[in-house]
């Protein structure tokens, strides 16, 4: 069940899903909307008949600092990351909160949380509320046999880690990190950029059947950011 609030990237990962010999379906869906939400679990249930594992990876950035951060950069940055993974989990809590189903909620936060990056006030309380979020959801579930784990993910080569200036607009905001700053950060940092399959291993990890008694930790996937 692939969901992206642009269309066009969901449509592709499900080709390649399809391509590679998987079924897959997508669902175009804004998650910081409760109904939308909704949506996304009911269309996976009807699809596939029971809901399993729960994967919260949306997230988006509107950084500034925080004495010209607006209003409408807070509310849109913790309304997708925060309050979504709330819906998201709510959505699901009619299936997976079953006697003996079962199941795996994954979400997903970032290395920023624990580093705290200047001019990201909102991403980061936001991706640190994901993780209290987690343990909590972790305890209440814990009967239902349903893990929640949360992994903390570093710098992931995606349309909102690449150069601004050779970025795409989605509807309406620039995809990216200007060049300069993207070239100084990597530089300081001495970390490598992971890509999208880098960033699924351990998410793959904790949704198998190796990970049956894993609940309520974080995973700090950051190759160094953050030790």
């Amino acid at each position: 069940m692939v969901n992206d609030i642009d269309e066009a990237p969901a449509m592709e990962a499900v080709k390649e899903i399809r391509n590679s010999g998987g079924e897959a379906v997508a669902c175009v869906a804004d998650i910081s909307k409760s109904e939308e939400a909704r949506k996304i679990i009911d269309t996976a249930v009807e699809k596939f008949g029971r809901l399993d594992i729960l994967v919260n990876n949306a997230g988006i950035t509107r950084s500034a600092p925080v004495d010209t951060m607006t209003d409408e950069q807070w509310d849109t940055c913790v309304d997708v990351n925060l309050k979504g993974t709330f819906n998201c989990i709510r959505a699901a809590s009619r299936f997976m909160m079953k006697p003996e189903h079962g199941g795996r909620i994954i979400n997903i936060s970032s290395v920023d949380a624990l580093i705290g990056p200047a001019g990201q006030l909102n991403y980061n309380a936001a991706k640190a509320g994901i993780i209290a979020l987690t343990k909590t959801m972790a305890r209440e579930w814990a009967k239902y046999d349903v893990a929640c784990n949360a992994v903390a993910l570093g710098w992931v080569h995606t349309r909102m880690s690449g150069e601004m200036e050779s970025g795409e607009a989605v509807f309406g905001q620039t995809m990216g990190i200007p060049k300069k700053l993207r070239d100084k950060l990597l530089e300081r940092g001495g970390f490598k950029i992971m890509t999208p399959e880098d960033a699924a291993k351990p998410i793959l990890f904790l949704a198998s059947a190796d990970a049956a008694f894993i609940t309520g930790i974080l995973l700090n996937v950051s190759g160094g950011m953050h030790i």
